[in-house]
């Protein structure tokens, strides 16, 4: 089917989601959770022969469990829509950025700091990872081309790979915490926990992991470095870029105050607060400032080639949703509880450490992080653990950070490597001592936290 027809309908199924949060109505939750398994089925013929044949083991095993238990064939099928919820949260979040680069206030960030150059010393490492830390929360992986794009065209001078590895740490330091990314999304889903819960602790994590960031950077060498070098130009209007600025911040201000309104007003979640907002705030914003045409135009191309993008993605989503609820349904969670407990003695460090190991292998042989922590999420349950739910929450949040820097079929690692024009092993290999003393921190501060009370 052509791969416009698959992203509308792509984008159609996330809005009967989210009308669905609101009128919980049967009939559209049968809609969209049949759409999914279409998008599911389609996906599968453009996806790489290793990510499918896990697709289709997965999808097997489900399918064995719900067949093994006598599941009707309702259940089965809203199995599929079981993940719609990071489905619009991985296809809505992208028209914030539209908008922020139709608008112009990315090319105004980025006459900014080419103007501020002439008058400071440079900094483009610090610059980057503060970029990436910034915008990376609301902008996920997008955040990583645009502002090595907005470093390549503004800063004076800099090695291209150690910049490049800067930004893939800054990126680490997002997931931690930012309600905008899929990995806290799927927690705060998981555990049935709001984002205030895991927030300020994950939060923390972030600061401390970004402190120990410059400790490994003259240690980052790469062989072949090149050093881009820029000629300075001038910025021809800068009253107009003060003033994008200003309107940058204000939508930024704006995005997240509305973010957490919507939450605590209507007593939805944080992903669907989220995913309402990216969804409307962009459109009425546009028209308030005279934008709506382009942003319009943009936002309906995005919408279109989506599933040409993201099929890896969907297919991805779908799939653990669906192996996530046929698991519900056996005592694999409770084998898995009790052995990990064996295992770690009910030791919490060595079971963060067995946490992490273990996402780390199995996201290093390809197997994509969200099949991970679902799989871990729907297993592992904190009153087994004798934890809270934002303590296990973290926990594997800290793991799927980890993990995704760690494999050659991340998306951030891919991106990385073609930055650099460098291979996904090489990427890996430079980045093993800095992903290996986090542990050992990450293990120890996640100790004492839930030690002294704090989680």
């Amino acid at each position: 089917m052509n791969n416009n027809y698959l992203g509308t309908a792509s984008f159609a199924a996330v809005i009967l989601y989210l009308f669905y949060v609101f009128v919980s109505a049967v009939a559209v939750q049968y809609i969209f959770s049949g759409v999914a398994a279409l998008l599911l089925f389609f996906s599968l013929f453009k996806m790489s022969p290793l990510n499918r044949s896990v697709i289709l083991l997965l999808l097997l095993i489900g399918s064995s469990l719900f067949y093994f238990y006598d599941t009707n064939y309702i259940e089965v099928l809203t199995s599929f829509g079981e993940n719609m919820n990071l489905l619009a949260l991985f296809l809505l979040i992208p028209l914030l950025g539209i908008l922020m680069s139709e608008s112009g206030y990315l090319q105004a960030l980025q006459a900014y700091f080419l103007e501020r150059e002439k008058r400071h010393a440079s900094h483009p490492y610090r610059m980057g990872f503060l970029l990436t830390a910034s915008m990376g929360s609301i902008l996920n992986l997008g955040s990583m081309p645009l502002v090595y794009n907005i470093g390549y065209e503004s800063f004076s001078s800099f090695e291209n790979k150690r910049f490049v590895m800067m930004l893939l740490r800054a990126f680490g330091f997002c997931m931690l915490w930012s309600p905008y990314f899929i990995n806290v999304g799927l927690i705060l889903s998981l555990y049935n926990i709001s984002w205030i819960h895991i927030g300020g602790p994950g939060l923390v994590l972030a600061l401390i992991y970004a402190m120990c960031i410059p400790l490994f950077f003259r240690q980052t060498v790469f062989q072949n470095e090149r050093r881009v070098i820029n000629q300075q130009t001038q910025v021809e209007d800068i009253k107009t870029v003060k003033h994008r600025l200003m309107m940058l911040g204000g939508f930024v201000l704006v995005l997240l105050t509305l973010s957490f309104a919507a939450e605590s007003l209507f007593s939805i979640s944080m992903l669907a607060s989220v995913s309402l907002i990216a969804l409307f705030l962009p459109v009425i914003w546009s028209a308030c400032t005279g934008n709506s045409r382009t942003y319009i135009q943009s936002g309906l191309q995005h919408i279109r080639n989506s599933f040409g993008r993201l099929y890896n993605e969907i297919g991805i989503f779908i799939t653990a949703g669906f192996f996530g609820e046929a698991l519900s349904l056996s005592g694999a969670g409770e084998w898995l509880s009790t052995m990990m407990l064996k295992g770690s003695g009910g030791i919490i460090p060595v079971l963060i450490l067995m946490l992490i190991a273990t996402a780390v292998a199995l996201a290093f042989v390809g197997i994509h992080p969200v099949i991970i922590v679902l799989g871990f999420g729907s297993s592992l349950q904190p009153a087994h653990f004798g934890v809270e739910p934002a303590f296990m929450g973290l926990m594997l949040l800290t793991a799927w950070m980890m993990a995704v820097q760690l494999s050659p079929f991340s998306g951030s690692v891919l991106m990385a490597s073609n930055l650099m024009k460098e291979t996904p092993w090489t990427v890996i290999r430079k980045n093993v001592p800095f992903i290996a003393v986090m542990t050992v921190v990450m293990t120890t501060v996640l100790s004492v936290m839930e030690w002294s009370g704090l989680l």
